[in-house]
């Protein structure tokens, strides 16, 4: 196991450890690096890889709150994405395949140790609502002062496929089609689970 971690350091050169935090970076320039890894830029691989850890460490935690495996996995995705990379073509948001990739990876591995039954109703964590800026959050839905003091206990009562999705759509900002793609859901679905998050959220605030 030692080695093969070893091996997928090596094909990201620049790799480092770092702390979770929203990353900040243009989709332009995702694409520009992912056309760059595909023709077989190592370097371009290395700032990929940098540029989106951040926000894929968020996401995986929210999934399973294990560091060292959430890592594993995001170098397990860039470990293929360098394999495969004549194989694979430009995809129209490079930072939605990598979600999906990683959330596939995440979800694969509980597969192993679960039922799909348990999966589906343990999988999606509280986490999801632990890094959201409330401040945000008075700004989305026009809260007064005294109604944010409610926020959290509020959103701890949407349910996990709402979090998730409110998480994903307002803290790292994916479009409908994105969210569709990632959560493999129709756009109605989305619609309907924002919708129906938001006039929760409101409902709780107001009693």
């Amino acid at each position: 196991m030692a080695l093969m971690q070893q091996s997928k350091l090596n094909i990201v050169p620049g790799f480092k450890k770092m702390e979770p935090a929203k990353s900040t970076y243009h989709k332009f320039d995702l694409k520009n690096l992912w056309e760059k890894v595909l023709s077989g830029d190592k370097d371009a691989l290395g700032r990929l890889f940098n540029q989106c850890f951040d926000s894929l460490y968020g996401y995986g935690y929210r999934i399973t709150p294990d560091s060292e495996n959430v890592r594993d996995a995001i170098q397990e995705i860039f470990f293929q994405v360098w394999k495969y990379r004549k194989n694979l073509s430009v995809p129209d948001s490079v930072e939605a395949y990598l979600f999906i990739s990683l959330r596939r990876e995440l979800l694969n591995k509980k597969k192993a140790s679960q039922r799909r039954d348990d999966i589906d109703n343990k999988y999606y964590l509280e986490e999801f609502d632990a890094l959201i800026s409330y401040n945000n959050w008075n700004e989305i839905l026009n809260l007064e002062e005294e109604d944010s003091k409610k926020l959290k206990r509020s959103i701890e009562n949407l349910t996990p496929r709402q979090r998730e999705v409110i998480y994903l759509k307002f803290y790292e900002g994916f479009s409908t089609e994105e969210l569709s793609q990632i959560l493999d859901l129709h756009a109605q679905s989305i619609y309907n689970l924002v919708f129906s998050a938001i006039n929760q959220l409101r409902f709780f605030l107001d009693n």
